[in-house]
């Protein structure tokens, strides 16, 4: 009796809150309980705040099976703040298991939505198929919805299947990728949406859009079933709204009566978007001098950054851009060999598992940098943080899945870094103080092809073990920059211990200083020997221009002639 009195008071204080909160969007019929407040379409605050409290918990849903991990997925998802869930209810082609996947959905869905009814849970619908959607039933409403006459009949694998063969057991014996053009494969599509929805779902990730469409003129099927299950969730979903998202850019809704019909040439506030923002892989960069590390990079491969498409977004607004997710993408693992790159393998794996194959403070600062790096080349694109994913056929030690969560009787090997990606979203920081001993490269920002880390003994440069230097070439520089560049982080004064050849009358280093990395101006700071260690410089700067936020340090044209060892940069925020 206890117990059930303790439940049903906790219900009344969760049933005040939601009023509570009801009460606050009664103003002027703007939405101000909160920055994550919506009801039917969001505004573009809104979509953004939640794409930058995103992380992917990869099928959530399965863990109401396990008391003592569900526990700990609450208590990660509560402590780190996150407000987007994603992949938090996936099949990808073992469709004997779906009945046990939406029933652990919807329990995951009332438990995560009790503690925070705020969150949007993340499904996914991807490019898939296999034979045993054979057994599934076909609800009636799927028929009705599609104006058909009722059939006591499964969904058909044989029937969503390209007609000319292409793609056949492409996942596999007997898995699939399925035609969009195909009726069957919307029928399945929309029945696994709109079962979504009903459990509370808010976000669906609908994979490889391209891959499905080839025979899609304009991605008309698309859009016809992207619209059905946008009217399903206006009407029933939790909060009459459902945020669509793909691995894919360009598509458009051209069908007539929309507010454009087809003109590839019209303005983009004239073109109708299919998705409310875009999801695709990080594409970082791996750094042939610097075994295991990478970075991320403008048009490095098929990268997204700065190149989303624009137009009226479903949720109601223009943009000249659509927002995106990046996430660490998993395909397999590896497949080459570890240790040597490939296209879309960096160090030899897969992005997700290079990230866990890394130790754990270069993890760490490399979150950190990642996270600062998309924020300052583009408002538009957000770092999904990853808790939970699967390694595939590169596990490390016992893991076969990069698991965030702080280390604990329940995941005793976890990776354990909860902690930053809190830290890296609370962002508390007026001012602070950088110090670079070079033991990576995440807190250079930038930097040429042809530095390298000094080869030479460290006991003739004080100790010093690590030292960047130029290989060989002319106007080899390193950039370091401010957190935040976005707008929030200047630099106040730095510090750079470095060393020169005094064989070499060239042996100096240059600065330059700029507020958008663009326009670099020459900046001239103080110098001096130091005063315990032979050959050792140090520059220290100040008093910059203002708004400056990137400082560059050329070495000269002789290589060798000099080597920065450790960086001191020292930031404050201003207002933007």
């Amino acid at each position: 009796m206890r117990k059930w009195i303790m439940v049903i008071v906790a219900a009344g204080i969760l049933a005040g809150i939601w009023a509570m909160a009801a009460d606050k969007l009664k103003d002027n019929g703007k939405q101000e309980a909160s920055g994550y407040a919506f009801d039917g379409h969001m505004s573009q605050d809104t979509l953004n705040r939640y794409l930058s409290r995103s992380v992917k918990i990869l099928n959530l849903a399965f863990f109401y099976e396990d008391a003592e991990k569900k526990r700990e997925w609450l208590r990660f998802i509560a402590n780190t703040g996150a407000k987007h869930i994603g992949r938090a209810a996936i099949i990808w082609t073992d469709f004997e298991a779906d009945e046990s996947m939406f029933t652990g959905a919807g329990q995951m869905a009332e438990a995560v939505h009790a503690q925070d009814p705020e969150i949007i849970l993340q499904a996914a619908i991807f490019e898939t198929t296999a034979e045993s959607v054979n057994d599934i039933p076909i609800p009636a409403w799927v028929f009705e919805e599609f104006e058909l006459p009722p059939e006591k009949r499964n969904f058909n694998y044989e029937a969503m299947l390209y007609h000319d063969g292409r793609y056949l057991d492409n996942w596999g014996p007997g898995k699939s990728v399925p035609d969009i053009t195909q009726q069957e494969t919307q029928l399945f599509f929309f029945y696994r949406a709109k079962r979504f929805i009903d459990l509370g779902y808010e976000s669906i990730h609908m994979g490889q859009v391209r891959l499905m469409g080839e025979e899609d003129i304009g991605y008309a099927e698309w859009n016809r079933l992207l619209k059905r299950i946008r009217a399903y969730a206006a009407e029933h979903g939790r909060r009459h709204n459902v945020l669509l998202d793909a691995h894919v850019n360009e598509v458009y809704d051209d069908s007539p009566g929309e507010r454009s019909v087809s003109s590839s040439n019209a303005n983009a506030s004239e073109r109708k978007l299919a998705f409310d923002f875009v999801g695709y892989p990080a594409r970082n960069k791996p750094l042939p001098h610097f075994p295991q590390e990478t970075k991320l990079e403008l048009n490095y491969l098929d990268s997204f950054y700065r190149k989303t498409i624009g137009g009226l977004n479903p949720q109601g607004w223009v943009s000249s851009h659509t927002p995106y997710l990046i996430e660490l993408d998993n395909f397999g693992g590896t497949y080459g060999t570890p240790g040597k790159s490939d296209f879309f393998l960096p160090w030899g794996y897969d992005e997700i598992a290079w990230f866990a194959h890394q130790g754990d403070d270069y993890r760490r600062s490399w979150l950190a940098y990642a996270y600062d790096w998309i924020r300052t080349n583009d408002p538009n694109g957000h770092l999904q943080m990853a808790a939970y994913n699967t390694l595939g056929n590169a596990p490390v030690g016992s893991n076969d899945y990069y698991n965030a969560i702080t280390p604990s009787k329940v995941y005793p090997s976890s990776f354990g870094d909860e902690e930053t990606i809190k830290a890296i979203w609370e962002q508390s920081k007026k001012s602070g103080t950088i110090e670079d001993e070079l033991k990576d490269l995440t807190r250079t920002y930038r930097l040429s092809r042809r530095v390298i880390y000094d080869p030479r003994p460290s006991d003739s440069f004080g100790g010093d073990e690590k030292r960047l230097t130029n290989e060989s070439g002319k106007n080899e520089y390193v950039i370091y920059k401010a957190p935040f560049a976005s707008g929030k982080g200047v630099l106040s004064g730095f510090t750079v211990e470095a060393w020169l050849a005094e064989s070499d009358p060239s042996a100096d280093l240059r600065f330059y200083v700029s507020a958008d990395d663009d326009s670099y101006e020459p900046y001239t700071p103080d110098k001096k020997a130091a005063e315990s260690t032979e050959n050792k410089t140090i520059y220290t700067g100040g008093s910059f221009p203002k708004g400056t936020k990137y400082v560059k340090i050329r070495f000269p044209d002789s290589p060798g002639a000099a080597q920065i060892g450790r960086v001191t940069l020292n930031y404050e925020s201003i207002d933007e």
